[in-house]
Parts: structure tokens; C-alpha cells; sequence
């Protein structure tokens, strides 16, 4: 059977979602395959829709993974809650049809970006949110979020994942398709700004480094006509650096309809 699930994790103390040596720390992977390896007995392979950098959270995360097991889906959920940490949780099950594959199978990914934008800094939302006290003129960071929009180069903002492959030999193309940009406070929480991102898949860096540019447009340190400039340049070598990781969240990924997961 192919299991496909849904997963939500707090990716604080996570090096990334994808597998790395043991020196390297814990992963989001490795500690999936650890908790279905120990519940069926198989050295078994997950694959994950996005591979999360260290640090970043996911609410929509999917994976999937094959097994001989003859446990139901219910079963496999309950189960993997049993073994799993507290802070990696399975939200659904499901079978999946065979040619079905988490990463390659979606159609689109979809990023929160959380900044708490207030003088001090708030506890509890300190793993979750970016703390900028400096005040910040969201509508131009959402004007600016629309030369974003539509398939273009965004190697000004990150570089493709195939780079650290060495199977894969480059030079690989930053050619991606945004969907969805744009920048907004909480309509009952004005401390909270949110830059949410949707494309056909992303660059290693891409997010967090659209974040920090657009916080110097928001800060009023780079105008919207110089954020379009290095969208179109497509340049790295430009003011804007990586916000932090504790801010982003992979919220959703988008399957073709006749998967049946949109919506889980």
C-alpha cells in the first residue's frame, strides 16, 4: 500500500525536514521513518512534499510512504501519534492509488510568513513569529508582493534544491511560478502581519529571503519601483537578507483533485 498523511510540526529543534547524517541533529524525515520503521517492522523510506529548511514549522506538510503492512489507515494514524514526539503530529491518513508521490504528484505549495510587528516582543508567540519593532507600511509590501506574481526567474531570492545534488549536475534553473503574494495585518489583531505565498514549488531560501526584502520596502529602506528591480535582475547581490526561519510555516500543498487529499 502506498499510505499518504498529513503532518504538522514545530520544526524549532528540527535541522529541516529532509534526512541528514546522525552528527547533523534530528530531522522531520528521520523521525518519521523512525516511528513507522519501529510500527511495521521494515526499514521503511518517507517522502515529503517540501523539504523545510532548519527551524521552519508546517502545518499542511504530506508525506507518503509504501508498506506490506495490512494495518488500516486509522490504525497507521493512531499508531504514529503513539511513537511520534510531541511536537511531530499525523492529522489524517489515507490509501493512495498507485503512481501517487507526495513531492512529485503536487501541484502547488503554499508558505505562511508570521511577523509580530509591535514595540515588545510577545512569549508566546516567540517561536512562531518574527519580531520586528519597527513600524511597518504593510500596503507597500503588498504592492510590492505583486511582482511576484506569474513564472519568472527568482534567483535574486534563492537557489535551486538540485544544486546540493550531486546526482543532479547543474547549472539548474531558478524558474519558478508564484501564484499568490501578498502582505496583511490581522483584522482583529493589528500586531500580526502575515506574508503568504502559494507557486508551483519553491527555491532553498526563497521565502525567507522574499520576507526580509520586503521588510526593508515595509521599513520604507528600499522603494517598491527598487523590489520590482531586483525581481527582474534576478540578481543575489542585493539589500535584502533571509528572515528568520521561526517565522515560516508550509501551510498547504495542492494535489491534483483525483487524489481526493485537498481539504483533509
Amino acid at each position: 500500500m502506498i499510505i499518504a498523511c498529513g503532518i504538522e510540526y514545530d520544526g524549532t529543534n528540527y535541522h529541516g525536514f529532509q534526512r541528514q547524517r546522525a552528527s547533523h541533529g534530528p530531522t522531520v524525515q528521520g523521525t518519521l521513518e523512525t516511528a513507522v520503521t519501529q510500527i511495521s517492522g521494515v526499514q521503511t523510506t518517507v517522502m515529503g512534499a517540501g523539504r523545510t529548511d532548519a527551524g521552519v514549522h508546517a502545518s499542511g506538510q504530506v508525506i507518503h510512504f509504501r508498506t506490506e503492512s495490512r494495518l488500516t489507515v486509522e490504525v497507521w494514524r493512531r499508531a504514529l501519534n503513539a511513537v511520534l514526539p510531541s511536537t511531530v503530529v499525523v492529522r489524517w491518513a489515507k490509501e493512495m492509488p498507485e503512481g501517487f508521490h507526495a513531492r512529485f504528484s503536487a501541484q502547488s505549495r503554499s508558505y505562511r510568513y508570521t511577523i509580530w510587528n509591535e514595540r515588545f516582543p510577545t512569549a508566546l508567540r516567540a517561536r512562531y513569529a518574527y519580531h520586528c519593532s519597527r513600524e511597518l507600511d504593510v500596503t507597500l509590501m503588498d504592492d510590492a508582493c505583486r511582482y511576484l506574481l506569474g513564472r519568472k526567474d527568482f534567483g535574486a531570492f534563492g537557489h535551486s534544491p538540485d544544486d546540493s545534488n550531486p546526482l543532479k549536475p547543474g547549472p539548474h534553473h531558478c524558474i519558478r511560478t508564484m501564484l499568490e503574494a501578498r502582505c496583511l495585518r490581522d483584522h482583529q489583531q493589528a500586531e500580526l502581519i502575515y506574508c503568504d505565498f502559494t507557486a508551483d514549488a519553491f527555491l532553498t531560501g526563497q521565502v525567507r529571503r522574499m520576507v526580509g526584502t520586503l521588510l526593508l520596502v515595509g521599513q520604507q529602506r528600499l522603494s517598491v519601483a527598487e523590489f520590482a528591480e531586483i525581481v527582474q535582475r534576478a540578481e543575489k547581490t542585493h539589500p535584502g537578507s533571509a528572515a528568520p526561519s521561526l517565522g515560516l510555516c508550509l501551510v498547504r500543498v495542492e494535489y491534483p483533485e483525483k487524489f481526493g487529499v485537498n481539504g483533509q
